[in-house]
């Protein structure tokens, strides 16, 4: 089983040189304690994120490390011109010897689509984002000085070359963040792996998502173990649940707080994003408290042990076998994201160092998973420190 790091770098403080030196640092003890890659987010104009440029950090840390492979969650393929994006990454992979696994994504959030000077296009991003994704993949495919031409409703290019291509060929991993269905149709026809978080949907909700989709790659005749379905989750550990509660609520709460007020909502919710307006009117009643997000299994927070019994459900249930672990969140104090990543290092990673792949339960046909204990009843006195923990 593979652990990765993930990172969107949000700076309430605004101290971005801090921002970028704390993820420097971290990226390579991360190396040095066994993790596997890391992966990079792209947002524009917000506290919530502060890399506008992913193939700009990718670069340096390729520079930094000699492992890992680098990962990309997502490159945001409406906001920029296709034949741009093709050759920043191509050179990322060339730079990196071959270590870039290439997200892609369509972006949600409207602030970002202006500013980007593209707002007209959110309403038709879905179109946006094939269209540019064909572009990317095509300058990738071809040979070195053949000229690449596309014409679509949204894009036109004329004998374009892409200087340099990537060292891994055809292209490099592709993975596609996904939370319809109409995305997973890109990943089943054409084999890509795909990306899913539960910070937009409740951990249920995703498992029955991936459970899904890999049982369509089966109808299509599709060995889902031959794709990676890696898991983005926020995680923050600590020697007990107390602790890592207090450490992580005020990170967690300003975060989700960020993030509900960036999302398409209301009368100007733009077709195709209705979900995240849903989300938003949870939000506004509540549900994305500390005990809200641990109750629908949207973030981990604990210790250890109660990690290790997580992951062996989700293991079981969806057959995960990547874990990407966001513990860099809502500016999270970098002492404390250190001494979580050792956590995970120790006790959790060497747990499953030799844990076979697996095919989700339900499509071996047995019962599901008893999710016992699995969830704790939090209780905070008026500073806000834990009062009470209980099993709930």
């Amino acid at each position: 089983m593979k652990f990765s790091l993930f990172y969107v770098l949000e700076s309430p403080d605004g101290d971005f040189r801090r921002a970028y030196a704390e993820m420097l640092s971290q990226v390579e003890i991360a190396e040095r304690l066994g993790f596997d890659g890391v992966w990079l987010a792209e947002h524009h104009g917000s506290a919530y994120g502060s890399m506008p440029s992913p193939q700009v950090a990718a670069a340096a840390i390729a520079a930094r490390t000699s492992r890992m492979r680098i990962g990309i969650a997502v490159s945001n393929l409406t906001l920029a011109w296709p034949v741009r994006i093709a050759e920043d990454f191509a050179m990322v992979d060339v730079i990196s010897d071959g270590r870039l696994d290439f997200g892609v994504g369509r972006g949600y959030q409207p602030h970002e689509f202006r500013a980007m000077g593209v707002a007209d296009k959110q309403g038709v991003s879905r179109e946006v984002f094939d269209e540019a994704f064909q572009i990317v993949t095509g300058l990738w495919t071809k040979a070195v000085g053949e000229p690449y031409t596309f014409h679509g409703r949204h894009f036109h290019i004329d004998g374009v070359d892409c200087r340099p291509t990537p060292m891994q060929r055809p292209t490099p991993p592709i993975y596609v963040a996904s939370i319809s269905p109409e995305t997973f149709d890109l990943v089943a026809d054409h084999g890509h792996n795909m990306l899913v978080t539960p910070t937009l949907m409740t951990l249920p909700e995703l498992n029955a998502f991936v459970v899904g989709a890999k049982r369509t790659l089966m109808d299509r005749g599709r060995d889902p173990l031959s794709l990676d379905f890696p898991m983005n989750w926020q995680i923050h550990l600590a020697e007990n649940d107390a602790q890592a509660v207090r450490e992580a609520r005020p990170s967690l709460e300003w975060y989700f707080d960020n993030v509900m007020s960036a999302v398409p909502q209301g009368d100007a919710t733009p077709a195709g994003y209705e979900r995240y307006a849903a989300l938003a009117e949870a939000a506004a009643e509540g549900a994305m408290s500390l005990t809200g997000l641990r109750e629908g299994g949207i973030c981990y927070v604990g210790d250890p042990d109660g990690l290790i019994r997580e992951i062996e459900i989700l293991r079981e249930e969806t057959g995960l076998d990547h874990l990407i672990c966001w513990m860099r969140f809502g500016g999270m104090a970098h002492e404390g994201v250190v001494r979580s990543m050792e956590l995970l290092a120790e006790h959790v990673m060497p747990h499953f160092a030799d844990a076979p792949a697996l095919v989700p339960r339900a499509l071996r046909h047995e019962e599901p998973a008893t999710q016992t204990d699995r969830f704790f009843d939090i209780e905070f006195d008026e500073e806000g420190e834990v009062h009470e923990l209980s099993r709930g």
